[in-house]
C-alpha cells in the first residue's frame, strides 16, 4: 500500500484525429515530475509516421510548445514545420495573447476541426465508466 503512494497520478493520455478516432494511447501510473514524458512521445509518433506539415492540438500547447522546442526532437519539429494549436474550446480560457498565437481560429491550416478530439473520445468513455 506505501509503495504506490509515491504515484501522484494515474489515468490515460491519447492522441486523436480530426476525425476522433483514438491514434496514439498511453496508460500510465507516473510521477508529477515525468508527466512532460508522454506529450513529448506523441508527437514524436506522429512526426515519424505525418511527417512534414502535421499538426496537433493540445489545451496547453502555449505552454507545451517551449518543453518541446527544448526537448530532443524540438529541431526535428521545426525543420518538418509542425503546427502547434490549442483547440477551440480549450484556446477560448487562455489570456488574448496565447489566443493569437495558438488559438486554431487565427491558424489557417487547420481546416474545419475543433481541436478537440480527445474531449469527444473522453466523452464517449463515460459512459463506460458507469458500469465498472
Amino acid at each position: 500500500k506505501k509503495m504506490f503512494s509515491v504515484f501522484d497520478e494515474s489515468g490515460i493520455f491519447i492522441a486523436a484525429c480530426h476525425h476522433c478516432f483514438a491514434l496514439l494511447a498511453f496508460l500510465f501510473t507516473i510521477l508529477i515530475s515525468t508527466r512532460a514524458k508522454y506529450p513529448l512521445a506523441i508527437v514524436d509518433k506522429l512526426l515519424a509516421t505525418y511527417g512534414k506539415g502535421s499538426a496537433c492540438a493540445y489545451n496547453i500547447e502555449c505552454a507545451f510548445t517551449k518543453m518541446l522546442s527544448n526537448s530532443s526532437i524540438g529541431p526535428w519539429e521545426h525543420q518538418l514545420g509542425f503546427c502547434l494549436i490549442v483547440g477551440a474550446f480549450h484556446g477560448h480560457a487562455h489570456n488574448w495573447k496565447c489566443q493569437l498565437d495558438w488559438h486554431l481560429m487565427y491558424i489557417s491550416r487547420t481546416g474545419h476541426s475543433e481541436g478537440e478530439g480527445c474531449e469527444h473520445i473522453f466523452l464517449a468513455s463515460y459512459a463506460l465508466a458507469s458500469g465498472t
